[in-house]
């Protein structure tokens, strides 16, 4: 089953008057990128989180915002006032400084904000059992991009194998032309030719146009695509090295066609191709 890189997942719940809130966002990445914004009184949670993430989503790019809202109003966090003091005297004896300004950019970053709220280990169990909500939730809205990503990449293989059938009905018939071709081109030269040789020119030249293997081959890889697809460990690279085969037969039956029709058609598949890589790029 495929897994999309993409996905959200949060979680609020109330312990102790005080309001937890978890938000994990994730984003396609060649490998394993976590960015998180966790409030400081949240220490604890460190290794758990990133081992969680390591084993439940693997790969991506995962945005964390672990925060908390303190329904208490008696219970505000308090700035620490005695360093924001000390900051403004030393300030004053070689500036002129506007007090209000300073203080309000300083609160803004948190540097001054006193965060000592602590939890007992009950609280600590509970807030690590809602971060494994919030994975779950991701790893369930992945799921869901997946079938979607399933089903425009299956729509795309039908629509090559669809360009390909159309290619074959015009291949057979663009051999025989250029034959007949060859033969009223000859005839009505005077002059006289070695037929023998003529044949042979003919021989490697319509080769030269065969698109017969090209196109067995072409067909076998949308095959093994399509398998690889429902396979249960389904991976994007693997995906992605059975794209670069798709396209060297496509560029190669373009480069060989010689007809309008088929490359116009080719030209189809690629689009078909692009939209397939682009998807692959957000499989887990």
């Amino acid at each position: 089953m495929i897994h999309s890189m993409t996905g959200f997942g949060r979680e609020e719940k109330l312990i102790n008057n005080k309001k937890i809130v978890i938000e994990i966002r994730t984003l396609n990445s060649k490998g394993l990128d976590i960015n998180l914004k966790v409030h400081d009184s949240f220490s604890f949670i460190g290794e758990y989180l990133r081992k969680s993430i390591k084993e439940k989503l693997i790969k991506g790019k995962v945005d964390v915002i672990i925060d908390i809202e303190d329904t208490n109003e008696d219970l505000q966090i308090p700035f620490n006032k005695s360093k924001i003091k000390s900051y403004l005297k030393e300030l004053r004896k070689d500036f002129k400084i506007d007090e209000s300004q300073i203080i309000s950019n300083l609160l803004s970053r948190n540097t001054y904000v006193n965060s000592n709220l602590t939890f007992t280990k009950s609280e600590e169990k509970k807030i690590k059992i809602l971060l494994d909500k919030v994975i779950q939730k991701q790893l369930k809205y992945r799921k869901i991009e997946g079938k979607a990503i399933g089903y425009d990449l299956s729509k795309s293989v039908s629509k090559i194998n669809s360009y390909i059938t159309k290619t074959i009905s015009i291949k057979s018939n663009r051999v025989e032309e250029k034959k007949k071709k060859f033969k009223s081109y000859f005839n009505e030269l005077n002059e006289k030719f070695d037929k023998s040789r003529l044949e042979q020119e003919m021989i490697y030249y319509i080769e030269k146009l065969d698109i017969n293997e090209e196109i067995i081959r072409l067909k076998h890889h949308l095959k093994f695509f399509s398998l690889e697809m429902k396979n249960k460990e389904i991976k994007g690279k693997k995906l992605s090295f059975i794209c670069q085969e798709i396209g060297r037969e496509i560029n190669t039956i373009g480069s060989k066609a010689n007809n309008f029709e088929i490359q116009s058609l080719v030209v189809n598949m690629k689009e078909e191709l692009e939209k397939i890589k682009e998807n692959i790029l957000n499989i887990l």
